[in-house]
């Protein structure tokens, strides 16, 4: 009943002639259909899509300032803007956010936001799990990752969600998908989806606000997602968003195309900030003033609203010599704009009695980038493919000032507004050459060579190598392996951003100020810092391809990932002269990330009616670091955040995935998904005293059962970790979050948002 092709997936990234099978490329490259994305309900955005189905792909919980907007992602234990995201092949744009509140192994990362395309428009995804950067440029040092959208001239679907997690929270979603004839033979595909998701709430009351409420204060009364008298919320954020894509092309001659893809978004999200008890610091100088209000203290709330727009067009065909061609021209645009509610700005004073504002517009950042590509793939001899190419990119990072109010002396307290010598436009360039060559030395050995070269307008020129072959042992097994170099090149915000964050003390638990300058200041020089190079990486890779039977396929490969000069942010480090401290990025520090990749995909017939097809995917993933550059003779790092990189994110981690056909009408789909234990970020492992807390491992169960009545309708139910597991609770003797009111370890790439039922309908057309 399965035909052993359709498991198969042809793909277009890891070469530049003409597209491979999965099985076929030197490299692993692993491809997920659109079926498979999108059965999957109540997630906030394609982002806890692809960490369902991809091992190696970890996003972790939306939480701290920007980090609840824009999710901190990672491809094999790197960094977010260590894997190159592309949509149809062109590169996209970063968002605006430069991640302060990232897990370790992350923090610092100005990558791409997935979560602004809309899944519906999605025919697959490509996943290139290697070393790439000779080919692609910045960033490939993990991987690519390719979205291919929908160019279908007719037909579409209309599909609408509803969804509730089991303690009560609500999920919705509405989209539609359209394919209209251009012409003859052109096409427009139109996606569009809305999405509402309601904030969780998973904490547990803080023992200082309990405190508080047993003596008749009024706590919690300010709460904004309906779990007062919770004094703070733990838990996804409050989001709501609208997606659009259309993709269009019109052919100018048999073998001439003219394509333009255009995304834009409009997301909005609220995130609940830490609880300020009646005796904070910013409520101590307004009762001197005479200020008598907020008895039970308060909680401030940050309002994200991001804006996203993406415009590529070009021309692509193939010349009467056989040579293929694509120019292109690329546009993206990425806002983030902050509002704080519920605050003070003690500094302000008293009008009339009470704090003088109480909502401030903090300001925000944007990215732009402009590419220009002109890519080329022609064959030389049967047996030898060469490809070759130009890009141009133009890059500017921007922060926004907030209203005088948010920064004057104190400041909004939770989030002190961009002030203006804070803020600014910076901007980057750069140019680049590259050549790709696949050679078929024979009917067994495929060889393939890759060079480029970049030039930036501020650090200099990088060029990187890859060598990658594959080796046909029999028509069953394939050999597989490459070694290459690459690169990620600091981005204009790394470079640039300045700031205050506010946090609290993982001992105190007293609130603290934490500054960050751009590395070019002039004090940074002083204490022995200098300006951002690019970090550096060798990546290897072996593996194979095993085919056993008709229905089976195993893919395995063990992947080597050596960075050096990783872009991280210095602990505080003192002025030389003066009182002051001052932080900064930084090529702090040398890693290496070591793995295993394994796939096993089968069909298995039970009879002429019932079918399954079974899919295991699993990653082991190793993070150490290996040294660190001292700045000024200090480690710019320290030990504690050492630690957490190399052990915050599960070293074993798979995903297995049945989909069992009963009948044309029925079919009902199984998942597993387990996280293997792994350490909280709070405290020291092994520490005599409030150690660090070993997380336990966790399996979450997902079931979809669908029925499709005819080829217009689909009905499809579904649980999202059906038995409603949590990871462990963390308490003494371990460090913990208890005394801010979270029972769970705040980071961890499993979640803690619970079980959740989903009621999903889609009409064809």
């Amino acid at each position: 009943m399965v035909d052993p092709d359709d498991i198969e997936e042809v793909i277009a990234i890891g070469t530049r002639g003409q597209p491979r099978c999965a099985s076929d490329s030197p490299v692993p490259v692993e491809a997920i259909r659109s079926e498979e994305l999108l059965a999957l309900g109540n997630s906030a955005d394609l982002t806890d899509n692809l960490k369902m189905l991809v091992p190696s792909y970890t996003a972790t919980p939306a939480t701290g300032d920007g980090s609840a907007f824009v999710r901190p992602t990672s491809l094999r234990g790197t960094a977010s803007n260590q894997t190159l995201v592309l949509v149809d092949g062109k590169r996209r744009h970063r968002s605006a956010l430069v991640q302060f509140f990232a897990p370790a192994a992350g923090n610092g990362a100005h990558g791409v936001d997935i979560g602004m395309i809309p899944s519906i428009a999605l025919e697959r995804v490509e996943v290139l799990k290697d070393g790439a950067a000779s080919q692609y440029g910045s960033d490939a040092i993990a991987g690519v990752i390719n979205f291919v959208t929908k160019n279908d001239r007719e037909g579409g679907q209309v599909t609408a969600q509803w969804g509730e997690f089991f303690d009560g929270e609500n999920s919705m979603q509405i989209a539609a998908n359209v394919g209209l004839p251009l012409g003859d033979t052109g096409f427009l595909n139109l996606s569009i989806e809305r999405i509402d998701n309601d904030a969780l709430s998973r904490g547990i009351q803080r023992p200082d606000a309990q405190a508080l409420i047993d003596q008749g204060a009024p706590v919690g009364l300010d709460a904004p997602f309906g779990d007062a008298p919770l004094a703070q919320t733990w838990g996804r954020p409050e989001t709501a968003a609208t997606r659009f894509f259309a993709n269009a092309g019109i052919d100018v001659s048999d073998d001439d195309m003219l394509y333009l893809r255009v995304g834009a978004a409009d997301t909005e999200g609220r995130y609940r900030f830490f609880y300020r008890n009646p005796q904070h610091s910013s409520l101590v100088p307004l009762r001197a003033m005479g200020f008598t209000g907020l008895p039970g203290g308060y909680t401030p709330f940050l309002d994200g609203d991001q804006k996203d727009l993406s415009v590529v067009g070009g021309f692509e065909g193939i010349t009467d010599g056989g040579m293929n061609f694509d120019f292109s021209i690329g546009f993206g645009r990425n806002e983030l704009d902050y509002f704080l509610n519920n605050t003070t700005n003690p500094d302000l004073g008293l009008v009339g009695g009470n704090p003088a504002q109480r909502d401030f517009d903090v300001g925000g950042y944007e990215q732009e980038e402009l590419n220009l590509n002109a890519d080329f793939a022609m064959s030389l001899a049967d047996d030898l493919g060469l490809g070759f190419g130009f890009e141009y990119r133009e890059e500017t990072y921007t922060a926004v000032a907030g209203e005088p109010a948010s920064y004057q002396g104190a400041g909004s307290n939770g989030l002190k507004g961009i002030a203006p010598q804070d803020a600014g436009a910076f901007e980057r360039d750069n140019w680049a050459v590259y050549a790709d060559l696949e050679h078929d030395i024979n009917e067994s050995l495929m060889l393939q060579y890759a060079a480029r070269y970049e030039d930036y307008s501020d650090f200099g020129g990088t060029f990187n190598g890859k060598l990658a072959g594959l080796v046909r042992v029999n028509d069953r097994f394939s050999l597989r392996g490459a070694v290459s170099t690459g690169f990620h090149a600091p981005t204009p915000g790394q470079a640039n951003v300045r700031t205050t964050i506010t946090t609290f003390d993982g001992v105190t638990g007293l609130q603290v100020e934490e500054g960050l300058v751009p590395s070019t200041d002039p004090r940074v020089a002083t204490v022995g810092g200098t300006a951002l190079a690019e970090e550096k990486s060798t990546n290897f890779s072996a593996g194979f391809a095993l085919d056993i039977g008709d229905n089976t396929t195993v893919t395995a490969d063990y992947y080597h990932i050596a960075v050096d000069d990783r872009i991280y942010r210095t602990g505080d480090i003192a002025v030389p002269g003066s009182t002051n401290t001052i932080s900064f990025y930084t090529n702090a520090l040398d890693v290496e990330h070591s793995g295993i990749d394994l796939v096993v995909t089968s069909a298995i017939d039970w009879s002429p009616s019932v079918a399954t097809t079974l899919t295991f995917s699993y990653n082991h993933n190793q993070i150490d670091v290996v040294s660190q550059s001292l700045v000024g003779g200090v480690q710019p790092v320290s030990a504690g955040l050492i630690e957490d990189i190399e052990n915050n994110y599960p070293e074993n981690r798979f995903v297995v995935t049945a989909v069992t056909g009963f009948s044309p009408e029925w079919t009902l789909m199984l998942r597993g998904t387990f996280y293997g234990e792994h350490y909280d970020e709070r405290g020291r492992i092994g520490a005599a005293s409030a150690p660090s807390a070993l997380i336990d491992s966790t399996l979450y169960v997902d079931a979809e059962l669908a029925y499709t009545p005819n080829d217009q309708v689909r009905i499809a139910l579904g649980a999202v970790n059906i038995f409603d597991e949590f990871i462990d609770t963390i308490g003494p003797p371990n460090s913990n979050r208890l005394s801010v009111g979270l029972q769970y370890p705040r980071r961890s790439a499993a979640n803690y948002e619970g079980g959740s039922l989903y009621l999903r309908g889609n009409y064809f057309f």
